[in-house]
């Protein structure tokens, strides 16, 4: 999915400056599919550049993992905690540090919760963290700075309200804004009469100020016009209030922008409002599939989804084949489990650029400095059968600059992909 140009990668990148942050170009460009576990290390550990040299075999490092252990998301966070510990166990296994889980609970949104979590790691002078759920809906953002801690999140990303903070970095697309102007570009040639649109979203205060003042600026230059502006609670299981007000704009498309189990409730409800009018959401989870039950059937989301049925690069494949045999056998990984693993390589990747360089691996200014040189790093999205995907960050707003996305359509029981583009709309193109 990745474009070329002129040996200039869709993100703005050259190839050698991708192969810099990664290793030998050799070892990427030519590297078979990976199958057999008892080569998979060895292979994962050359497609991915690693140099045993500054590999950090023998360092012990702590790492903070804030995730959602309670509340009203914590149907994902034990697959989400689990991921980053096989991570770290194959990281061990392919001559990396030992890296060291204190598990912190976020509580799933629950500001005083992420406060604590984050004094509790700075106190210990833990260098680094995963974090979610953008840095605890931002409550996680003064500590990191305070107590240097660099943080990736990779369930939000950076949103609108936690762009430029020292140390803390996202590693996912904004949701929604970020899909918003390949949707629109969807919408113009799916639905070229349609104009009213119908929001209901979070109510998270003066944050859902900034996505709807950001996202209304999509509209400019269209004829896009919200008919109607609903917010919930987040968690909500009860959506018949909001859903009704949105009938009564009489929208022409329904952009529901809930999040986890919600997007379930809601659209079980939404299949007996008589709206009958084309959803489209901004994520999409097998808990909520299973919740909406039948009125999933038709619903169109727009993310960076990780497609764990059609892996698109050797170390895709591998991470959905080990999830099955030490995380969850039943159920595929989803994105925010991808990018818990994702991430726990992203840390690795700096603790080996910053011992190459000759610095502190436990240097949170180190570890930033490391990825403000070197903006890129590997990838599970992306990619081709023998090469690996790669992911790049705006060195000033900290957010993803570079991220396949898509816009599908749940029907039949499967997921079909129906456009591709990368963020700000750009390589799109409809693919039915």
């Amino acid at each position: 999915m990745n474009s070329r140009n002129g040996g200039r990668v869709g993100n703005g990148f050259t190839r050698k400056e991708i192969l810099a942050g990664m290793g030998s170009a050799v070892a990427v460009a030519a590297m078979p599919p990976l199958s057999a576990r008892a080569s998979a290390l060895s292979d994962l550990a050359k497609l991915l550049g690693v140099d045993p040299k500054y590999a950090g075999k023998g360092l012990s490092i702590d790492v903070g993992c804030s995730y959602p252990v309670t509340g009203p998301a914590a149907i994902f966070g034990s697959h989400v905690t689990d991921t980053p510990r096989m991570a770290f166990s194959q990281i061990a296994e392919m001559g990396g540090p030992k890296f060291n889980i204190i598990l912190k609970d976020n509580k799933s949104g629950d500001p005083q919760a992420g406060v604590q979590s984050v004094r509790e790691l700075g106190f210990n002078k833990v260098p680094m963290m995963l974090t979610s759920e953008v840095g605890d809906l931002g409550a996680e953002l003064t500590g990191i700075k305070q107590y240097k801690i660099f943080s990736l999140d990779g369930s939000g990303g950076t949103s609108v309200f936690g762009q430029s903070r020292k140390y803390f970095w996202g590693t996912i697309a904004i949701t929604p804004n970020d899909a918003i102007p390949g949707v629109i570009k969807f919408m113009k040639a799916k639905w070229p009469d349609a104009k009213r649109i119908g929001y209901c979203g979070w109510d998270l205060g003066g944050l859902t100020d900034m996505v709807l003042d950001q996202t209304e600026q999509y509209f400019k230059g269209t004829n896009y016009v919200y008919a109607a502006a609903e917010r919930s609670k987040m968690g909500a299981t009860d959506y018949t209030a909001n859903i009704q007000k949105i009938k009564q704009g009489n929208p022409d498309i329904v952009w529901a922008i809930v999040y986890a189990e919600d997007v379930g409730y809601f659209m079980k409800q939404y299949a007996t409002s008589g709206i009958n009018k084309p959803v489209i959401t901004f994520t999409h989870t097998l808990a909520a599939q299973q919740i909406a039950g039948s009125a999933y059937e038709g619903l169109y989301f727009s993310f960076d989804y990780f497609d764990a049925t059609r892996p698109e690069n050797p170390w895709a494949k591998f991470f959905v084949e080990e999830y099955a045999k030490n995380v969850n056998a039943n159920v595929p990984p989803d994105y925010y489990t991808a990018n818990s693993y994702e991430d726990s390589f992203t840390l690795w990747q700096m603790v080996m650029r910053v011992l190459k360089s000759g610095g502190n691996p436990k240097s949170a200014d180190a570890l930033q400095a490391a990825l403000e040189k070197n903006p890129v790093a590997p990838s599970l999205y992306g990619g081709d059968a023998n090469t690996v995907g790669t992911i790049a960050w705006d060195t000033d707003t900290h957010s993803v600059k570079h991220r396949p996305m898509m816009v599908a359509q749940y029907s039949g029981g499967k997921v079909n992909q129906l456009a591709h583009f990368d963020i700000g709309a750009t390589n799109f193109k409809m693919l039915s």
